[in-house]
């Protein structure tokens, strides 16, 4: 199956249905504020929304990066922990990976986009939707050479299947202990808590116009002032 088939296949399962009440809901609201001026709760309906789409827009930015570990390490745990495998592969999970086999050039593709042209031009405007991208070129970027080692040891150290498919699970769960405080960050709304990483993915971001202070700084014009002698 290439590509061209797969991607018609992806489009003939989406939920057409569900897309159509949707944009249905969306007209009919749109007509209602037309109709009555409703002010106050078309604000709070736009801020839910806002918020809804942050945190889907910085779980995303995950995706890729999780779809490249789960690619790596998931075939091998499959052979000796069928069970667990299923805790963390959904169906869309699995289809989004038979996704990504048919494009083994799908990293460097999210890496162009998401640094060359999210990053480096603010898009979104929201920071922290860029916050967790820029987070996730961070681990695609090192996801390279430690698959390749591990692809390395597993092919050339070990020859017992069940060994190799140990080796994989112990490198999975060591990539869930980064990918579980990214999603929950994430959902939550919070940035990075450690200084040096959040000061490394920050240079990255730049500055978000003239106004702009650092998270670490305070405004020196609304800093309290110092007693008079």
């Amino acid at each position: 199956m290439n590509i061209i088939e797969t991607l018609k296949m992806v489009a003939l399962e989406l939920y057409w249905g569900e897309i159509f009440l949707f944009i249905l809901f969306f007209l009919l609201g749109f007509i209602l504020d037309q109709k009555f001026s409703i002010n106050q709760p078309r604000k709070w309906f736009l801020a839910f929304n806002g918020l809804i789409i942050q945190r889907v827009l910085s779980l995303l930015a995950y995706y890729i990066p999780y779809l490249d570990v789960v690619n790596t390490y998931i075939p091998l745990v499959a052979n000796s922990h069928p069970y667990l495998v299923r805790i963390f592969l959904p169906n869309f999970v699995i289809d989004s990976v038979e996704i990504v086999q048919q494009i083994p050039f799908l990293s460097f593709l999210y890496l162009m986009v998401a640094y060359g042209i999210f990053v480096r031009y603010k898009i979104p405007k929201d920071r922290l939707v860029r916050f967790n991208i820029m987070y996730g070129v961070i681990i695609i970027s090192f996801q390279g050479i430690l698959h390749e080692i591990f692809t390395y040891f597993t092919e050339s150290v070990l020859d017992n299947p069940t060994d190799k498919s140990e080796a994989a699970l112990l490198g999975f769960l060591i990539w869930l202990l980064v990918f579980i405080p990214c999603f929950s960050r994430a959902l939550l709304g919070k940035y990075e808590s450690n200084a040096f990483m959040r000061e490394a993915i920050e240079v990255h971001l730049g500055r978000d116009g003239p106004d702009f202070i650092w998270w670490d700084r305070v405004r020196k014009d609304k800093s309290p002032k110092k007693p008079k002698k």
